[in-house]
């Protein structure tokens, strides 16, 4: 009999076993990796194309290709694509990116069956109609007339700018009238480049039974799309000054958005799943030592957080952050020396068992459901990264020491060589 005056015994996690992936390789090339679970009757299905923002000749022509083909095929017009999904219960999205764009379908898995014409057509059949352009474009000009006005858009615009230079498929957001010259016949010039079966990888994960596995290789085995797949990935990075500074001055504006940061290692250097625990400790969670110091003691900010964003040709470090403006440059002298710490003195042990209890934790909370773990595994694909990776992440967690945090602070956290902007008011 269960006794309830016992807490239950506590257990050290040592590794994590997350499902395997069936994976074949259909006739037309392309790889489909499909993960199983019958807890709930619901499919995710994940079409990811090497058709991000790095592959761009046109400004904005990845994200406007993406919407576009939404927007009618040879079979299906917009209104039909639309109403089709809505019918069905499900959802059909896409997600641009710097290096991918995802193409995204939930639905039951009964319905699997009549929503992939749908979802086919619109990958393989865009008709790119000129009038659906046009207002599309006009959204999307608008939209980012409403997002410059935002001191944190503009923050991290400029900083990324500060990063990699005023040209780099990576900088955030676009400037002002970005989109103003992209034409129809760029967006089509970008499908027929990018949109190809050449690195395409599907994913499919949720309730999949042998009959509706049969069905999905047999459709997805048809799928063919002309494009040619031929353009490189082309990035030209600059070399700012060292500390640089940027202020995006917004005249009437009563805070201020800061980001400061700089390059780190790719997701594969041996030194990155200890840079995340780092990172941890000095921004990356609610009781982090900038929320500590310039939320709590401070009063500067409702939050603040520093992240790291891996991305395939290196990883991006940076803090963010609103504050009043009259506190702008006491804020960034309070992030100098929290990272000064860091660098001279050991974390003291209490704080970094808390720290590793908390990631340990979240960590297992965020492989809880059968799409969690397929986002994790397609991260392994897409990053080309070992089978044992979150494993080692684990371990990496449980066993870094004080004296790794400090040396790590000291090799990677060089201030000096951060880039920072501001939008609002230096004061």
């Amino acid at each position: 009999m269960l006794d309830r005056t016992k807490a239950p015994e506590i257990k050290e996690i040592d590794a994590v076993s997350l499902q395997v992936a069936e994976v074949t390789v259909l006739p037309n090339g392309v790889k489909l990796h499909i993960i199983k679970s019958e807890t709930q009757p619901v499919v995710r299905l994940d079409f990811v194309f090497k058709a991000g923002k790095i592959y761009e000749s046109v400004k904005g022509a990845a994200d406007l290709t993406a919407k576009m083909l939404f927007e009618g095929t040879k079979n299906y017009s917009a209104k039909d694509i639309a109403e089709t999904i809505a019918y069905y219960g499900a959802s059909f999205d896409n997600t641009p990116g710097y290096d991918r764009t995802e193409f995204t379908l939930y639905c039951l898995s009964k319905y699997v069956k009549e929503l992939m014409p749908v979802v086919l057509d619109v990958l393989q059949n865009p008709t790119f109609p000129t009038e659906e352009f046009e207002l599309l474009r006009k959204r999307n000009q608008q939209n980012l007339k409403i997002q410059r006005q935002k001191n944190s858009y503009l923050a991290t615009h400029s900083f990324t700018k500060l990063i990699y230079g005023d040209h780099h498929p990576y900088i955030f957001g676009y400037d002002d009238n970005g989109l103003d010259t992209i034409a129809k016949q760029d967006v089509e010039q970008f499908y027929k480049e990018n949109y190809s079966l050449a690195g395409l990888e599907i994913f499919a994960c949720g309730a999949i039974t042998e009959e509706l596995e049969a069905m999905l290789v047999q459709e997805l085995s048809g799928l063919s799309i002309s494009g040619s797949g031929s353009r490189k990935a082309t990035y030209e990075q600059q070399d700012k000054e060292s500390g640089s500074l940027i202020v995006d001055e917004i005249k009437d504006s009563l805070q201020s958005s800061i980001r400061t940061g700089t390059l780190f290692p790719h997701i594969t250097h041996p030194d990155f799943n200890k840079l995340i625990v780092l990172n941890e400790i000095l921004g990356g969670y609610f009781g982090s030592r900038l929320m500590k110091n310039i939320r709590e003691d401070k009063g500067y900010t409702y939050g603040i957080y520093s992240t790291i964003s891996p991305k395939e040709k290196d990883s991006l470090f940076f803090i963010g952050t609103d504050v009043n403006f009259q506190v702008t440059q006491s804020t960034l002298d309070e992030i100098t020396k929290e990272i000064k710490q860091l660098q001279e003195e050991l974390i003291p042990e209490d704080e970094l068992e808390t720290v590793r209890s908390y990631m340990i934790g979240k960590f297992l909370n965020n492989i809880a459901t059968i799409f969690e773990q397929a986002d994790k595994y397609k991260r392994i694909i897409l990053y080309n990264l070992p089978t044992d990776h979150y494993s080692n992440y684990l371990t990496t967690i449980r066993t870094i020491t004080t004296e790794e945090l400090r040396s790590l602070a000291q090799q990677y956290l060089e201030v000096d060589k951060f880039k920072t902007a501001v939008a609002g008011k230096l004061a």
